[in-house]
């Protein structure tokens, strides 16, 4: 929180607490107080986005992706090869280019430097001699060119793990049986699958469990909306045609993406393969393995249900208080959810034993889990709209983590405010270190028999006495919680507009570096040049 504003413990007019002015990380993949409300405004986003294409006579698809893998598999590994590769950041890419310049310079005066030695060796040899002497030369400067080309070669490679690298997920969108081919001599493969079910764009998410037997089980949901024609490019995009797709097309479509989704996993690793035949008599997947599920939405109900579904929380439930972990979501089998694993750690460090803690695993082996779930996870998004589908649903917002930052203030600054209290940076830290900011939250809740501003300021100010800061807490009433907060957000987006100013002035003095680097290798590799020309002159 900011100090000199401190926070806001405030009781809306529903009767629900918030703590208002704490800074919240929006980490989707690791914070489960963030995670749920995150989680929990992109499914009413999903619902009304998937309602709206049903109700204008379009269709939409549940498509489960998933993946082979087993103990020896690293989790980093399964999501590039599901989801890609995470792009690097901007000095990661200048640093891979500055040396990929480097390693041309001296492979170029590796090579000018043995020609330089060949000629030389030809003056000087006498005649009858000067092949045989050139010969001599250009093998003692062998061993020099080849180190330079692996230096070069080394360093293409880490310029190359740069670039982002599409993963099966992606590949499912692209290509021209997909896409259509303008090129192309028939109509049909003109068209493209993509025109003959209608795809105007899906919603992903991705959801990860862990389990001590196969460990990491990634694996994405998305809601594919199709039926529809589209005119327009980029942000002019809209829908001009609803239809229903015929059972050809669709077939064709679920065919296709079956063998792409196991073809792409099959050329990145053989073990990633799923399964694409099923021989269980009777079994759901009627004979076509498990690795790609498709499931039509057939009614707005299975559109509610379904959205709420596909963006539920890491620990699969929706949340009541900000602060509570609610009903958790058990994983299927002897699997954990990543926030299952994190309660588990917290239980035994708490000094829970083994065998009462949820869960399962030693505390060693979790955090090891936690640890690789967290180098895995981070840079990646948890949700994602196809580009410019939003627009063309008219659903407002975005995928991005200042995005998710707003959705978590959203509600906050629409409440109205029965009263509350104004708690000093000192005092929630005190009680926060004492574990008792979740009394303190529940403290400040009302029904109809203490919605009273003095009792609720009584009833919070008992818990802050137990941490010895009863003074630190103020009572309000509801115009100045509106007033106070008001300024808290005033101040909150100075912060951020100093922020993004000073982010601004980093990528210009960035920009302003990579220029002198460039500056620098262009003369490095004039000096190479003319220490070359000098030598054949010697």
């Amino acid at each position: 929180m900011d100090p000199a504003t401190g926070a806001l413990l405030a009781q809306t007019a529903a009767g629900h607490s918030v703590v208002l002015g704490l800074m919240r990380c929006a980490r989707i993949w690791f914070c489960p107080v963030c995670s749920a409300t995150i989680r929990q405004k992109r499914a009413e986003e999903i619902t009304r986005a998937v309602v709206e294409w049903i109700q204008r006579g379009g269709t939409a698809y549940l498509v489960t992706l998933t993946a082979r893998h087993d103990y020896e598999d690293e989790l980093a590994d399964l999501m590039d090869a599901i989801q890609g590769t995470r792009s690097a950041s901007p000095a990661e890419i200048r640093t891979a280019r500055t040396g990929e310049t480097e390693a041309k310079a001296e492979l170029a005066a590796a090579t000018a430097a043995a020609r330089a030695a060949a000629d030389a060796a030809r003056l000087a040899a006498p005649k009858g001699a000067k092949r045989a002497a050139m010969a001599a030369a250009r093998a003692e400067s062998a061993g020099g060119i080849a180190e330079a080309e692996a230096r070069l070669a080394a360093a293409r490679e880490v310029l190359g793990r740069t670039r982002r690298q599409a993963g099966a997920y992606q590949r499912l969108i692209t290509g021209g049986t997909w896409a259509g081919d303008a090129r192309a001599a028939t109509a049909d493969a003109v068209e493209g699958i993509r025109d003959r079910v209608g795809y105007i764009g899906m919603i992903r998410a991705t959801e990860v469990t862990v389990g001590q037997v196969n460990l990491w089980h990634p694996h994405i949901h998305a809601i594919v909306f199709v039926g529809g024609r589209t005119a327009g490019e980029r942000a002019d995009k809209h829908v001009v045609k609803v239809f229903q797709p015929g059972k050809a097309a669709l077939t064709e479509w679920e065919d296709h993406w079956r063998a792409v989704w196991t073809g792409h996993l099959q050329k990145v690793d053989p073990g990633y393969r799923p399964s694409d035949e099923c021989g269980i008599p009777g079994c759901k997947c009627d004979g076509k393995g498990h690795g790609v599920d498709f499931k039509r939405l057939e009614t707005v109900r299975d559109a509610e249900d379904l959205g709420e579904y596909i963006a539920k929380t890491q620990d699969g439930k929706s949340p009541a208080l900000e602060l509570a972990r609610g009903d958790l979501k058990e994983a299927k089998g002897k699997n954990m959810t990543p926030f299952e694993m994190l309660f588990r750690i917290g239980d035994l460090t708490g000094g829970v034993a083994e065998d009462d803690a949820p869960g399962h695993g030693t505390l060693v082996w979790c955090l090891a889990r936690w640890h690789e779930y967290e180098r895995a996870m981070t840079g990646r998004r948890a949700i994602e709209w196809t580009r410019y589908l939003r627009t063309m649903l008219g659903i407002t917002g975005g995928d991005t983590e200042e995005d998710d930052a707003e959705l978590l203030g959203a509600d906050d600054a629409a409440s109205e405010f029965r009263g509350g209290v104004a708690v000093t940076d000192r005092g929630w830290a005190a009680v926060t270190k004492l574990g008792l900011d979740l009394a303190a939250t529940e403290a400040a809740e009302g029904n109809d028999a203490n919605t009273d501003p003095t009792a609720l300021t009584t009833r919070v100010r008992e818990v802050f006495d137990m941490a010895g800061v009863g003074a630190e807490v103020r009572q309000l009433g509801p115009q100045e919680i509106a007033d106070a907060y008001a300024g808290i957000l005033e101040s909150q987006a100075q912060r951020r507009e100093e922020a993004a100013a000073r982010r601004r002035r980093e990528a210009e003095n960035e920009d302003q570096e990579h220029d002198a680097e460039e500056i620098r290798d262009r003369a490095i590799e004039a000096i190479a040049r003319r220490t070359v020309a000098a030598r054949m002159f010697q």
